[in-house]
Parts: C-alpha cells; structure tokens; sequence
C-alpha cells in the first residue's frame, strides 16, 4: 500500500474517531484532507473513495464541500455568509492607509470596508479622494473633536458599523496578502488571530490582527472600553473570546505583514528624558502600559456587550452616520482609585523585572516613593532594600559580598535552559559557590521561572555578559552564534571573583555530570499550575513518545525556528533530525510494541497538533496526551510543555526524537532504568 493511500485511510479513520465523539469541525477537517489526498489520485480506486468520501459527508450529518474554491466551500460547510467586513481605524496614519488599502481592495472576498477617522488633522475621505483612491466598498466614518487616539472607541465603533457576517480588523499599517482567505479559513468556533510570538522577525505588531465573525465580537462588545491608552486591548479581548468557547488559531505566516514604524506613533509620546523621575518617564514605555492596562482589566468589571458603551451623535451638519461627536459623558469610566492602583502595580511588576522578586514585597505606597524619588536608569536593588527596611552590604553584580556566585544565563528553550542551570548548579555546588539562575523571557522561552517552579533561589533578569564582565566577573559564553563565544571552553574558578555562566549546553567542569545535573533538576518543585496540568492526564503509561517534527524551511518564520539561532553546521543537524523524527516513525514503532504485547498504552507529547490527531485516529484511547489550545511559547504554553517533561518521565519506556534537548530534559527527570530509543538511530 502507498504512503498516500495509508495517508488516505488514517484520515478516514480519524474522520469516523471524531465524529463517533461528536467533534464535527474535526471530522470535517479530517475528511477535507482525506478528499485533497483523492483529488491527486489517478489510480483507478480514486473515484470509489471520492464516493465514500460523500457518504461520510452525509453518515456524520455535515454539509458538503466539494466541487467549491476554497474559501467558498468553507463558508458554506460553516453555514455562514462568506461576506466580509474588513474595519480599521486610524488617526494621522494616512499614508500607511493609502499604502495598505489597495491589498485590501485587490482582495474580491472583501464586501466593505470600513474606516473610521479618529479625527485625523487632514480628513481620511479628502484624503482618500485626492490621492485617487476608490472603491464603492470604501465607507469612512469620522469622529470630530478627539483630543487623542483612543483605539478600544474607535474600533468598537467600526465594528458597530460594519454590516457583514465575519469582520476582519486590520490597523492601518497592516497589509494584505493575495492568498490571505486561501490560507486563512474561518472554521466554526474559532477565530484567527496574528500572534507576536510566532510572527517572522520585525513583525510582531501583527498580534493586534484578527479575523472573527461578527455575532460573538459585540456579543462580548469588542474591545474593553476601560482600555483607553496603549497595550493590552488585543490580548484582553482574545482571551474574552476564548473564555465564550472559541479557539484562538494563528494567522497563516506571510499572509499578512505591518508597515514599519515606531512606538512614538502607537503610544503618541515622545522619548523619556534623561533623568527624570520614573514617575514621569514610565508612561513613555510601551511594556509599562501594557502592564498598566492588563491591571485595569483585572480590576474592572468583566467587558461585554451589556455595559455601558461610548455613544456618538451626528454633527448638527451632517445628519447621517458618516460624521459624529463623541457623547461627552457616555460610557464606563475606571475610577481614579483604580487608575492610580493600576499604574503602581505596573510599575512594581517592571521594577521586579530588573531588579528581582523582592520587589514585590513593596507596598503600592512604597513604589510610589521610590519611582518619585529615583529615575528609572538610577533605581537599584539597594533603594528597594533600603525601603523595605533591608540594606545588606553588597558586592559585586549588587549582590552579597560573603560568597562568591556562579550566574547561569540559560538560553535558547525549556530543555536547553534547564540542561545549562542542572548544569551550572552542580559545579557550583563543588565550588560552594551560590547558584545565580538568569532568566529571561524572550521568543524562545515567553514565561518567567516563578511561572514554572516554586523556587527559593535567586532569579534574575537584569544582567547580560557586559555588565556582568564590567563588574568583575570572568564571562564564559558558549552561544557560538555571539561574537566572542567558546563553546565547550573548560570552566574555572578565581576565589574572589564571581562566574558568569551563558549557554543552552552543560557546562565543561569536573563537577558537571549526568547524576549531579539532574539531582538538581528533579529537586525543582513544580507550580500549582504545572501540576495541575500533569494530574489530568493518566499516567504512568507503558511508553512514552515525544514527537519533535517542526524543523526546516517551512517553519523558518517561528522566532525560535529561524536558522539565525545556530551555526550552519548546527542548522543542518537540526533539519535532519527534524524529519527523521516524523511522527510515521513512532506510530510504526508504537504498533509493533502494541502488536507484541510490549505495551498497552502511551502518553504523546508533540510540537504539531496534527500529530495528536494521527496517534488518536492510529490508537484511539490508548494514546493520551495534554490537549491545549495554544502552540506557541508563551506562559501557557511553557506549563504545557513542562508537564509534558514529566509525564514524559513517567513511563518506564521513552521514544525520543534525537537532537532534541526536550526529550533529553524527559530522559533526566526519569528514574532509573529507563529504556530510551530514538529515531533515526533506534528506531
């Protein structure tokens, strides 16, 4: 039998799976897949299984979708109106419109689009017109006599005006590809949402995009009107959406990208000033406001439709809808108390961190001194000690002068980064040294180390190989991408001097070994959170398989895919392994272990979720895995994936995929007597 025909018939099966367990949307996707794989049959069977392929259609009671392009077939199996609004809002970003709007207006899947003018100093119509711009799908809408940029009204006032089924928002530096609806179908329950965390390089403000129907975004009533200044509103409403039972799906990569420019534009303030009180100059910062809002939201009661929403009357002369003035007492408003809660807090959640979690020790009133009293440059641990009645002497890096400390600056993802701090912690236990973990949240690795573990060590984010070397301490760096980086360079020890430890690799110390490494690591005490995730899986099972698959060109877009993190050397190893650990590989082994009595069950752990549908549609209940909503590497996600780890570790028998730190960060939380098999070499 081909490896298109058994393609063929594990969709089949996983058709019949999802749809036996009332899960329509996934067996319909499970039959369009089967139905590609027939449509590039010319075998003389390839007709009989189109046959059966309708009979399913009908049997599971969904509409069908053959013999229609694409976009069409997925309106119609949704049962929804393929017509589309696309909204956008903007104020004195005209010409990053007039340079998005024709990919909009090249797009026929477009049946309006609606642009509200936040009072723009030159009118987006007039401007529209005189730069010969036009579409019988333009509809502007303009709001006069806005002293500034309030993003949550303005779209919620788009969104209000728009007529069509699905709505499409897009900010005015956004552009649209071609092939965006091809790629880009809009399932039932779901919505599709761009995503700063897989988004390709220098494309992270497409997080703010997203494509949904119409009827549960005011339902919710669209973006949280207590959000009035930058940051936060995107995230808040997604999470609103999923909250109502949809699923977040990523935008598919390249079919959109933003026009460049600066976050002067977004937040409309100019740089800080040297100096200055942090009082004053936080609100210059973008993670500040971020920060700020997601406090508010907390504090505020939940948005939705039902409450009080900004209104808008027409101009004296103009008495359609297309020119208006805000209502001046209309909508909710965030009490002072509140607003000035919010804003302490965001500022003690960024002083923890540059400075450590002793920050949070801080009461509100004792922030609020401290960021009156010191500029942002000039505060230091010392101030937050001397206000919370704590001044210890200090040595080098601000830390103690009684012992000397090994800082572990763990790169790269959650295997790499535990590999390096199991590895750090064993060589500075034999130099008695204090271990120093340097955590910080990037592309790779989008959570803090309190997220993951209930910890009593040090943990810090404020420093990097320059200061650290500025301070005395003797640097190794075994990131081999970085200028003057040694992989593998033997690690010593001065006595008064502290270590600076930066890599994703264990380190090159006599005291660094297999055992002491994970002694460390398996000592690590798990949150809440994690442990929650790990109890609701059965486990232990009889074999454990961890799937490594996405690799290689067609994954460059992800941050942490991107070639640009290794050598080319590195590059080459990493795609290769990638597609010897195919997940046909591990459902050939699984069988014969299956077939021989070896095993009975087996927890997945995959970094593709088309790859838990194969192992349920190959094995039914006898595969478990952690079902999340989320592939990516945020907070989330990062629990998802340490618990993953130790369930991994559970089973007496591990299938790992080689070149992978994540399976061998399962193989060091395991007991003893693991049997280990990888692919491409065992298997």
């Amino acid at each position: 039998m081909t490896s298109s025909l058994v393609n063929f018939w594990e969709r089949i099966a996983a058709s019949r799976s999802y749809s036996s367990q009332g899960a329509a949307d996934r067996a319909r996707l499970a039959l369009r897949a089967a139905r590609e794989i027939a449509d590039r049959d010319s075998s003389s069977g390839a007709e009989r299984r189109k046959a059966l392929i309708q009979q399913l259609y009908e049997a599971y009671g969904l509409e069908q979708e053959l013999n229609a392009g694409p976009e069409i077939a997925s309106g119609a199996a949704q049962g929804i109106s393929t017509s589309v609004s696309l909204v956008t809002a903007c104020r004195n970003r005209n010409e990053n419109l007039k340079r998005a709007l024709p990919s909009w207006i090249a797009c026929p899947q477009i049946t309006e689009i609606v642009i509200v003018d936040w009072t723009s100093e030159i009118p987006v119509a007039e401007d529209l017109a005189g730069s010969g711009i036009s579409d019988h799908r333009i509809r502007v809408v303009r709001v006069d006599d806005e002293p500034r940029w309030i993003l949550s009204y303005a779209f919620n006032l788009g969104f209000q005006s728009a007529k069509c089924a699905r709505i499409l928002k897009a900010d005015a530096d956004i552009v649209i590809e071609p092939d965006f609806f091809n790629r880009n179908l809009l399932r039932p329950k779901a919505f599709i949402a761009g995503n700063w965390r897989t988004a390709a390089r220098h494309q992270a403000f497409v997080n703010g995009f997203f494509y949904v129907k119409r009827a549960p975004l005011i339902e919710l009533g669209g973006f949280n009107e207590y959000i009035t200044t930058y940051g936060w509103d995107d995230e808040e409403l997604y999470a609103r959406l999923i909250e109502h039972g949809l699923v977040r799906e990523d935008v598919a990569g390249g079919s959109i990208h933003h026009l460049p420019h600066n976050d002067a534009e977004r937040t409309e303030r100019a740089s800080n000033r040297t100096g200055a009180a942090a009082a004053e100059t936080l609100p210059g910062q973008t993670s500040y406001l971020i920060r700020r809002n997601r406090q508010i939201a907390n504090m505020m009661p939940t948005w939705s439709g039902t409450r009080p929403r900004v209104g808008y009357e027409p101009l004296p002369s103009h008495r359609d809808s297309s020119r208006l003035r805000r209502i001046a007492r209309s909508g909710g408003k965030v009490p002072n108390a509140i607003s000035h809660e919010a804003d302490l807090a965001a500022a003690r959640e960024l002083m923890s961190w540059r400075l450590g979690d002793e920050c949070y020790a801080l009461e509100l009133v004792q922030v609020e001194h401290l960021i009156q009293t010191h500029s942002w440059e000039a505060l230091k641990l010392t101030h937050v000690r001397e206000v919370l009645g704590d001044s210890p002497a200090t040595g080098v890096l601000g830390l103690r002068a009684d012992r000397q400390r090994l800082f572990v600056d763990a790169q790269h993802g959650l295997g790499n980064r535990l590999r390096a701090i199991g590895s750090a912690a064993a060589a500075a236990a034999a130099e008695d040294r204090d271990l120093v973990i340097i955590w910080r949240p990037d592309h790779h690795c989008d959570c803090r180390f309190d997220d993951l573990f209930d910890y009593d060590g040090e943990v810090r984010d404020d420093l990097d190989p320059e200061s650290a070397a500025r301070d005395g301490a003797v640097v190794f760096n075994y990131m081999e991408i970085e200028p003057g980086a040694e992989k593998n360079a033997p690690v010593w020890f001065e006595p008064d001097r502290d270590v600076y430890f930066r890599s994703a690799f264990v380190i090159n110390h006599k005291a660094s070994h297999w055992d002491a490494e994970n002694r460390f690591l398996k000592s690590l005490v798990p949150t809440e959170a994690v442990e929650d995730l790990v109890g609701s899986v059965r486990s232990p099972n009889d074999v454990a398989a961890h799937v490594r698959m996405a690799g290689g060109p067609q994954f460059e877009h992800l941050a942490w895919e991107n070639k640009s993190n290794w050598t080319d050397e590195a590059h080459s190893a990493v795609s290769h392994w990638r597609r010897e650990s195919h997940y046909e590989r591990f459902l050939t082994r699984l069988s014969e272990l299956f077939e021989t009595g070896a095993a009975e069950t087996v927890f997945v752990a995959a970094d593709l979720p088309e790859t838990y549908e194969m192992f349920t549609a190959r094995f039914g209940s006898r595969a478990a895995h952690l079902s999340r909503q989320v592939n990516d590497r945020s907070r989330e996600q990062l629990q998802y994936a340490l618990a993953d780890a130790i369930l991994l570790s559970r089973a007496p028998r591990l299938l790992g995929s080689s070149w992978s730190s994540f399976s061998e960060l399962a193989m060091r939380l395991a007991g003893s007597g693991l049997k280990v098999e990888m692919t491409g070499k065992d298997f």
